[in-house]
């Protein structure tokens, strides 16, 4: 009686569904497998509807599809299963890329910066809108930089016929040259405006230099990578060479502005022409004044003498004590060593300079208005083997001095 009471009770439970199969429909690149790998059903579990909305936005995540459809169906075979059909819509392949319309800069300068940037977007890649949407920006930056800063880009493809490819257009209005306008400096002391702009190689105008100015005649293009190195080679290059050891340049300030300028730079002939110039503020911390203080010489394995007289070698030191200190002047003395030490055959050669005080620097500062470097350490590593004593003959002509001692204390 109890066995016979108890089936009416299990009659009575529902059956579970099941799923019967997972179908992929649409994809032709992208193999079974691949998605199968990435959704969370499988053939014999139990059909879920908020399971099969996590596998619709695993396959949509993917980034491999423009669209995906789910479609359920009832089995034939049985009455209690489910066949799950995902229709995907690939996105096409990208076979070709091009840039209508662009003169400024070169398909590679873009394709390195694509790469600096990591915009992922390159030929036999996926047409993915959010990837050439940040190509587009990248593009108008760089364009931007080098005096275009107006330009419009444009992303459109073209599809190939019997094929789930496209070719990939920028259409590129670079519009007008930007010029380099107005150049001012802020914070700067000890020189003047005018000295700086003429240390700026790249940017400084076409002029006429005379006595008290110059008279500017042609302006240079905007170029943020020649502006770059204009601020650090010639401004921090002018101060640090002129012992502002600790000079920093800001980041300049940049103002757009329109312009009516003589047609190629001679005034009242060939008429005036509108176009667009950058201003450019730049801000500077001279910081304090370094003089020379003490040069020392020493190896940099402190169980090994130096191969070279250390005496011979200051002499070859183009800053003095007291001398206003110059980072030029030291990576020129940097050179001079290595081919000292080269022609004695220290292939392996290597300077290291260290700035060493031996008093806080505050106190030097309040002190004197010209703070001293106290002491220059150029640490000397030679791996090679120490070369026979030198005679006259064989002696390079920056040990050639007034006594024939210093003759000697070049060889050992």
């Amino acid at each position: 009686m109890d066995r016979i009471a108890a089936d009416p009770q299990s009659a009575s439970q529902p059956k579970q569904v099941v799923i019967e199969r997972i179908d992929f429909v649409g994809n032709r690149r992208v193999r079974n497998d691949t998605l199968r790998a990435r959704i969370f059903s499988r053939d014999g579990d139990v059909y879920n509807e908020e399971t099969l909305r996590r596998d619709f936005q695993a396959l949509w995540n993917t980034q491999f599809f423009e669209d995906v459809k789910l479609r359920v169906e009832d089995s034939a075979k049985r009455s209690d299963a489910k066949i799950i059909i995902f229709e995907v819509k690939e996105r096409p392949q990208i076979r070709r890329i091009r840039y209508d319309g662009m003169h400024s800069i070169s398909e590679s300068d873009i394709l390195d910066r694509f790469k600096e940037r990591k915009v992922g977007l390159s030929v036999e890649s996926q047409f993915d809108p959010t990837k050439i949407k940040k190509a587009e920006v990248v593009l108008k930056e760089l364009l931007g930089e080098h005096g275009r800063q107006f330009a419009k880009v444009t992303p459109q493809y073209e599809r190939i016929a019997s094929s789930n490819a496209v070719i990939l257009v920028f259409k590129i209005e670079e519009g007008p040259k930007v010029k380099v306008g107005k150049i001012k400096f802020t914070g700067n002391h000890a020189f003047s405006d005018r000295k700086l702009i003429r240390a700026m190689r790249h940017d400084r105008p076409y002029s006429i230099p005379l006595y008290f100015r110059d008279i500017a005649v042609l302006s240079k293009t905007y170029d943020r990578e020649k502006l770059s190195e204009d601020l650090e080679v010639g401004v921090r290059g002018l101060y640090r060479d002129n012992g502002y050891y600790k000079a920093t340049v800001g980041d300049p300030v940049l103002d757009n502005i329109d312009t009516r300028n003589n047609r190629l730079g001679v005034p009242l002939v060939l008429g005036r022409t509108s176009g667009k110039a950058v201003n450019i503020t730049i801000p500077i911390e001279e910081g304090e004044r370094f003089h020379m203080g003490t040069l020392k010489i020493v190896s940099s394995d402190p169980d090994k003498a130096l191969s070279l007289k250390v005496d011979a070698l200051k002499s070859a030191f183009p800053l003095k004590q007291g001398d206003l200190f110059s980072t030029e002047k030291v990576r020129k003395a940097l050179e001079t060593y290595g081919k000292i030490y080269g022609e004695y055959g220290f292939i392996d050669f290597t300077p290291e300079p260290e700035r060493k005080s031996t008093m806080p620097l505050k106190s030097l500062i309040s002190r004197c208005a010209l703070t001293n470097i106290n002491s220059i350490s150029f640490t000397v590593s030679t791996s090679a083997a120490i070369p026979p004593r030198a005679t006259k003959s064989s002696v390079p002509s920056w040990c050639l001095t007034k006594a024939a001692s210093s003759i000697s204390a070049c060889g050992k």
